[in-house]
């Protein structure tokens, strides 16, 4: 088998002083505008990027969609396939993301508030369009029946999902988790 890599560079973005921006920030917190998503999609783009993610990380914690027309932009500015998440909960937002030309959708907090939505998107649009988004923190507070593992500095930890861009854990084992989303027809994770 040959060996691949590939090169995906996440588009984290935001609205700071009434435009959408990308940010950067750690654990999603502190985040610096660095400038306009659509610039920033067709600078990796030139840079040999494979593919491309756009993520709305204060969507589904604002209660709100996804930053359509911003999406739309981007989407017309590269030739890369071009995934879009944050604030996707529904088939018909899922709908939109895509005509506005996103060829497939992350989905992290309405797969984890029900995961039988995953299912429903795969059946509806194909698993090869749907991704499911895993942000996981890790966890030193063991729990029967999750998967322990050892850390560089001997401590044990687990691997929790967390929604609403990092603010929330939710008590799921991240690998588990990803193993249901496979069943229920994520086509990435």
């Amino acid at each position: 088998m040959k060996d691949y890599a590939k090169i995906v560079p996440c588009l984290d973005v935001k609205v700071v002083d009434g435009q959408p921006s990308v940010v950067k920030g750690v654990k999603f917190v502190d985040l610096k505008r660095q400038g306009d998503p659509v610039e920033f999609a067709r600078r990796y783009q030139d840079q040999g990027a494979d593919e491309l993610v756009f993520l709305d990380i204060t969507a589904s914690h604002e209660g709100r969609k996804t930053m359509v027309d911003v999406a739309r932009r981007v989407a017309d500015a590269v030739d890369i396939p071009f995934a879009v998440g944050g604030g996707i909960g529904t088939l018909d937002g899922i709908k939109q993301i895509l005509d506005a030309g996103a060829d497939k959708v992350g989905i992290n907090t309405a797969a984890v508030k029900n995961p039988d939505f995953v299912k429903a998107a795969s059946g509806a649009f194909g698993s090869d369009k749907i991704t499911v988004a895993v942000d996981a923190r890790r966890n030193t507070n063991i729990i029967p029946g999750v998967n322990v593992y050892e850390m560089e500095d001997g401590a044990k930890a687990w691997f929790e999902l967390v929604i609403y861009g990092g603010r929330e854990p939710v008590g799921v084992d991240a690998i588990d988790w990803c193993r249901k989303m496979e069943s229920f027809g994520a086509g990435e994770l």
